[in-house]
């Protein structure tokens, strides 16, 4: 992330106009530049106008854009005491998140990238598939094993040490948190790992040829260094949890523990009366001056960032610490990581698919055991889901890159100066709870959009809002990927009589190829998974696998539920299979 934004601001040196200025004359100059400028500035205009109706409605009485000017949903925010739990349940939960998340993804990191572990391929391919795991199948199978009713070992170990009450119990504050934190580490590694591989380790070399033990150039040294790279990654793992609606709704919902995204949808959703949309208008406006405090935080920190600028040669090969007698306790903490963090709940969620009713695993449970809840399954509902999710997965992300590479290419290749501005823009859904747009989205469709052309609940807003989240991601794999196609090809074509959409065409698009497959698929497995934006402005007619499964869950149907889930995981099987290739294929590349 630091080069992205170190070399996006360095993308048009003073003196020397990109190809989309320096086309076939000024009259070319005109229309490509101001065509890409007009077609961004719908999105832009989008990502904005959702923020300020958001603030907006947190000024209005009951949050209705007609409704009397008041800070009548401040006062509720911050003096209901209600209204302040919730505020104090985000704050531990996040802080827990963070925690867990920051642990487990920088050690795992640190032994991939600074120690003789070996492994790291097999552990990289497994990082990314617990990235693209959905939250509510680890709440899921967690509820399973720790929940202090029904869950296997819990129900094991008050059998076996004679204990009248549950040791653990997951259904907790501190339990989200603590799942929520195993599902980002593999985020928080992606990123770690990637700034441990760009520096280089003659520091660290010279630190311990100074008389410096390990511990003390892991804490001197090497995290200090990655500065950048903690903060980036706490801050977006930070964002996904206050916008993640999997976990809390279905580990906290039934205890009534809510936090923000369970709150916002409570009180959208209600069981009974009108929906209030004040108070959750506020809230959202305090987390969106919250997002933006910590991104321009993040981006001070890049710009002042030449003090970590630490980068090695092509021929780099980082020190590698031996780790003699301490190889059993990294042993211990990657194989409890996947141990914990993958294989037993995904173990849970199959045994509970395969039995009428929730029991731990034993000899007088497997005389139960059986396919039913696969054959009892409503066929048509799961087809509907199914049906949805597959058009988002397609729609979204094709949606997302097109956007993503318009963005791309004024801020790069163009000398706009408003390409900053555009830039900053695109960023604001990743500093943004995603739950913040998707509720900004449901107020404009519900209150502006009826009839015929009516939006709420509908796939078109489904799509739009996706993709409009995921624009953040886009954009930055294109700055980066554009940053590594030099001028000078297009240039080239210029001189030679094409005009700025040919050599686009045939000379810059085939260079990105593999950069906008990859991030198309990504997005998709993303889109596929995701169960926040759906729940939050999905009707009847348009809901999802995720949307699906949670109802089922929700409405005590705990073997379809899980029944269910797997069928969706066996749907992302073949995208992902595919991703793993293309990324391995573009790694063998890199290495060549």
């Amino acid at each position: 992330m630091t080069q992205l934004t170190t070399k996006t601001a360095e993308a048009a040196p003073s003196g020397e106009p990109g190809p989309v200025e320096e086309a076939s004359g000024r009259g070319s100059r005109l229309t490509a530049t101001g065509l890409l400028g007009a077609v961004i500035s719908v999105p832009a205009l989008c990502v904005v106008g959702l923020l300020g109706l958001v603030v907006y409605l947190g000024f209005r009485a009951q949050g209705s854009p007609d409704g009397a000017f008041t800070l009548g949903n401040y006062r509720a925010l911050f003096g209901n005491s209600q209204v302040w739990d919730v505020v104090q349940n985000t704050l531990v939960y996040i802080a827990v998140t963070l925690v867990v998340a920051l642990f487990f993804g920088t050690a795992i990191a640190l032994l991939v990238e600074r120690t003789d572990f070996g492994w790291g391929r097999t552990i990289n391919t497994v990082m990314v598939l617990r990235i693209l795991i959905p939250g509510f199948f680890t709440a899921m199978g967690w509820i399973f094993l720790f929940h202090p009713r029904i869950g296997a070992v819990n129900q094991w170990l008050m059998e076996g040490f004679g204990l009248a009450k549950a040791p653990v119990n997951i259904v907790s504050l501190v339990g989200m948190g603590f799942v929520e934190g195993l599902s980002l580490s593999a985020l928080v590694f992606t990123m770690v790992s990637g700034g441990l591989r760009s520096l280089d380790g003659s520091l660290e070399e010279a630190a311990r040829a100074s008389g410096a033990g390990p511990w003390t150039v892991l804490r001197r040294v090497t995290l200090p260094l990655i500065y950048p790279s903690l903060l980036g990654a706490g801050l977006f793992a930070g964002t996904i949890a206050i916008s993640s609606l999997d976990i809390p709704l279905i580990m906290g919902l039934s205890n009534r523990i809510y936090v923000f995204s369970s709150y916002l949808y409570v009180a959208t959703n209600p069981s009974a009366g009108q929906p209030e949309y004040g108070v959750p208008a506020a809230f959202s406006g305090v987390m969106i001056l919250l997002g933006l405090a910590f991104s321009l935080w993040y981006q001070r920190t890049l710009r002042s960032g030449r003090k970590y600028q630490v980068v090695a040669g092509k021929g780099h090969r980082p020190a590698r610490v031996r780790l003699g007698k301490w190889r059993w306790a990294a042993w211990l903490l990657v194989g409890g990581y996947f141990l914990w963090s993958i294989v037993l709940p995904m173990l849970m969620v199959v045994w509970i698919s395969l039995l009428p009713f929730v029991q731990k695993p034993s000899a007088k449970a497997f005389d139960v055991v059986s396919l039913d809840n696969y054959r009892h399954l409503d066929w048509a509902f799961v087809g509907r889901g199914l049906e949805t999710s597959v058009k988002l997965m397609v729609l979204a992300p094709t949606l997302a890159v097109l956007m993503s590479l318009a963005f791309a290419f004024v801020v790069v290749r163009s000398r706009s100066r408003f390409r900053f501005v555009y830039d900053l823009v695109a960023f604001l859904p990743q500093a943004v709870p995603s739950t913040v747009f998707a509720f900004g989205a449901m107020i404009a469709a519900l209150y502006w959009t009826r009839g015929w052309y009516g939006l709420y609940g509908s796939l078109t807003l489904l799509v739009a809002v996706t993709a409009l989240i995921q624009l953040a991601f886009g954009t930055r794999m294109f700055n980066a990927g554009l940053l590594q196609i030099h001028t000078e090809l297009e240039e080239a074509a210029a001189m030679s009589g094409a005009s700025t959409w040919t050599a686009v065409r045939r000379i810059t698009l085939p260079l990105l190829r593999p950069v906008l497959t990859y991030t198309w698929l990504w997005l998709a497995l993303l889109s596929l998974r995701d169960l926040t934006v759906p729940t939050l402005i999905g009707g009847q007619d348009t809901l999802t696998l995720p949307v699906a499964s949670w109802t089922l869950f929700n409405t005590g149907q705990v073997g379809a539920s899980s029944a269910l889930t797997l069928l969706m995981i066996g749907v992302m099987t073949p995208v992902v299979v595919l991703f793993l290739l293309l990324t391995r294929k573009n790694e063998g590349k890199a290495i060549s």
